[in-house]
């Protein structure tokens, strides 16, 4: 074929697809907008609720006085739930029941609204009552009252001798369901009946009445109690008080003489003078109680042993049997008898509470405690080693938490401008005319009365220090000799300040200047050796006060510090 003819083939081909092409997208519809979909949806759903409601009030029952909502979802072809959903009460000329009181509702509707809740929801929460109301055709609080009622209806006693005359003739449960159905179910029924049963005086079955021990017969308690009970017999006193009183039950007298015998006593106090140790399945078996009773009614203390806390010498044993013992006999959440467990363990109870509540973690922080804390700390131990040191099973997290806690209350509350002002000024006042202690009482009288008093006496030391008198004072003194005096012990920083007429603060910073300049960045070899030594022959906390005086180049923070990170470094055995 020629290339001519070829190429005019191809271009009326071309030009056909092109006109097909554009034909097409003429053809489709343009895409819509979300809004447009969006709107398309709710007249969808418009229409549905006026197809609903429609069918709904052709289905309506004068009779029945509600929507036969069965054949609503045979003509529409939807489930029963769906159409309840899209019925619209504001487009129907169907009247909603008002039925407040339960002898308002007739027994098929009773019936319905019973079945149709329990066919159709699991929960009765959230729309559920909207539901059963459109349902029945009765409003929402009244369906939601009338359910409750019917779940649990009170007995009346009449309808109660009703009943059970019915069941001595023999008639079914089921039977009798029939006759009183207010009550959704046999179950139900039954519940009802049992409860009124309780109620009912007449009835053979029902409690009586239990009188209270009078003071004379709790008296003549414990005098059968002294005539007949011996260490192997407490139940023969008991069998004496049952036939002295024949109105009470057994259960009655043995509750009523285990709260006045002393028989677990005695025999606990013959088998300590024995010699021997205390076995309480003996007890048990003497006086004819169980070992948790025995236990419990013990009240003795005397040669019962102390248990403290000691990190060296604490048994875990000891703990686990104790611990065993609560699980075993007063689980969670029943709180256990402390009394027992004392008994159990021959232990103080004190020391019981103490230690069990240590075991679960807890901790009473004590100012003996704090101080001890706080000493630990300083000598660079680690927040588990002082857990370890202060309870069993105390959180290291607590005890960072607390030391956290208690530097946050050791800072100074925050003065107002108008206080640092008025402390400014009573310096500048007075500085020159009278001795600093002086000006510092006088700062504190200021605010005595008020919540800064503590606070402002504490800063004055803080803003004195920039003052050019103080500043003068402090720069004509020897600094150096100062430094040594107060770091070899000779005397102290208060004394010097008090000598010299100027803050405290201003001798510490003589100090801490002279001993930047006195020790060296940089530790040497037999530095470290004694440090390692000092840690391999003491046990923690350490004293960094004295070792820093027995090493005599290195502060105590240093020396602190050092450890720490030779501890890092594992040179040092523990964590970092």
């Amino acid at each position: 074929m020629p290339p001519v003819r070829r190429s005019r083939r191809l271009a009326a081909a071309t030009r056909t697809v092109v006109e097909v092409v554009v034909e097409r997208r003429t053809v489709r519809p343009p895409a819509r907008s979300t809004a447009d979909r969006l709107a398309a949806a709710a007249e969808t759903a418009r229409s549905w609720r006026a197809r609903v409601t429609e069918c709904a009030d052709r289905a309506y029952s004068a009779v029945r006085g509600r929507i036969d909502w069965e054949a609503v979802t045979a003509e529409l072809g939807l489930p029963l739930i769906g159409c309840l959903h899209m019925f619209d009460a504001s487009l129907s000329a169907v009247v909603v029941r008002r039925l407040p009181d339960l002898a308002d509702w007739s027994v098929g509707d009773e019936r319905a609204m019973v079945d149709f809740v329990l066919d159709n929801f699991g929960t009765l929460v959230g729309d559920v009552w909207r539901l059963v109301g459109v349902y029945m055709n009765v409003s929402e609080a009244d369906c939601l009252a009338a359910y409750r009622r019917l779940k649990g209806v009170r007995m009346p006693i009449s309808v109660y001798e009703s009943i059970k005359g019915y069941r001595e003739d023999g008639v079914p449960w089921k039977d009798i369901h029939n006759m009183f159905p207010v009550y959704k179910s046999t179950a139900a029924l039954l519940n009802a009946f049992h409860c009124a049963n309780k109620r009912s005086p007449s009835v053979l079955g029902g409690k009586k009445a239990q009188a209270k021990w009078t003071p004379a017969e709790t008296k003549r308690i414990k005098e059968i109690l002294k005539q007949h009970y011996v260490p192997s017999c407490i139940l023969s006193a008991v069998d004496a008080a049952v036939r002295e009183f024949p109105d009470k039950t057994r259960t009655r007298i043995l509750n009523k003489i285990r709260n006045h015998t002393d028989a677990v006593n005695q025999e606990v106090q013959r088998q300590r003078e024995s010699g021997l140790d205390i076995d309480w399945v003996a007890v048990s078996w003497a006086v004819g109680l169980s070992e948790l009773e025995c236990l419990e009614l013990c009240r003795i203390d005397e040669g019962k042993g102390r248990w403290t806390y000691d990190p060296d010498t604490f048994s875990k044993r000891m703990a686990d049997r104790m611990e065993a013992f609560i699980a075993e006999h007063y689980p969670p959440p029943a709180a256990p008898n402390f009394n027992a467990v004392s008994n159990y363990m021959w232990v103080d109870i004190s020391d019981c509470i103490r230690m069990a509540g240590m075991l679960r973690g807890e901790f009473e922080w004590t100012d003996e405690a704090r101080a001890r804390v706080v000493r630990m700390r300083e000598q660079g131990m680690t927040y588990k080693e002082i857990a370890r040191q202060l309870s069993p099973n105390l959180n290291p997290v607590n005890v960072a938490y607390y030391i956290r806690n208690l530097r946050r209350s050791r800072q100074h509350v925050p003065l107002t401008l108008e206080e640092k002002q008025r402390i400014r000024s009573i310096v500048d006042e007075n500085s020159g005319k009278v001795s600093f202690l002086d000006v510092a009482e006088l700062v504190k009288r200021a605010f005595v009365g008020t919540k800064s008093m503590s606070v402002a006496n504490s800063r004055t030391n803080t803003y004195s220090a920039p003052h050019p008198l103080y500043k003068a004072r402090a720069e004509a003194a020897d600094k150096d000799q100062i430094a040594r005096d107060i770091l070899s012990g000779a005397t102290t920083a208060a004394e010097v300040a008090r000598r010299l007429d100027v803050p405290t603060i201003l001798v510490s910073a003589m100090v801490d200047k002279f001993q930047a300049g006195m020790y060296s960045k940089f530790w040497t070899d037999k530095e470290t050796e004694q440090l390692l030594e000092y840690t391999r022959t003491h046990t923690p906390p350490y004293n960094w006060k004295a070792f820093s005086a027995l090493l005599g180049t290195r502060s105590q923070v240093q020396c602190k510090r050092k450890y720490r990170r030779l501890r890092a470094s594992g040179l040092i055995p523990g964590k970092p």
